[in-house]
């Protein structure tokens, strides 16, 4: 498996279907709901395996110089525990690093929290219910 960023049509293609997939069509959300306006401003890391089908991906985005935060995080729910998750973040937060950012913030669901700690991330608060079923906690981590 190889850490790499999207490149060509296909590549976008796969990697926004693995977030919805695995994002958003639990929930019945829409096609395109795993987007939003920052797409084009941010940095995508995904993770394919030896076959070139994405496995895992995350978006770094800049919310100030200082400040980066990691959305839409997934990965494959057949993969689980396979270490792709940690390659994500351990790229997006060396990208943060790359730009400057001291810290990184993000918005865990409550099932992935035991990950993000493991990840070194500490937990702020306790924030929204996406859906009216998942909540969300506040997490940062200082670079």
């Amino acid at each position: 498996m190889k850490v790499t960023q999207p490149q060509t049509p296909a590549e976008w293609d796969a990697y926004y279907d693995l977030r919805w997939r695995v994002l958003r069509a639990p929930w019945n959300q829409p096609k395109g709901s795993e987007k939003d306006d920052m797409e084009s401003s941010c940095y995508h890391c995904m993770v394919v395996d030896n076959d070139g089908e994405v496995a895992g991906a995350g978006r770094l985005q800049m919310n100030s110089p200082e400040l980066a935060q990691i959305r839409y995080m997934a990965v494959d729910l057949n993969l689980h525990g396979k270490g792709i998750g940690k390659k994500i973040m351990n790229a997006l937060e060396e990208e943060a690093r790359r730009k400057g950012a001291k810290s990184v913030f993000l918005q865990a669901r409550e099932l992935a929290v035991p990950f993000y700690l493991s990840c070194g991330y500490e937990i702020i608060e306790k924030t929204f219910l996406l859906y009216d079923t998942i909540q969300h906690y506040s997490m940062k981590k200082n670079l």
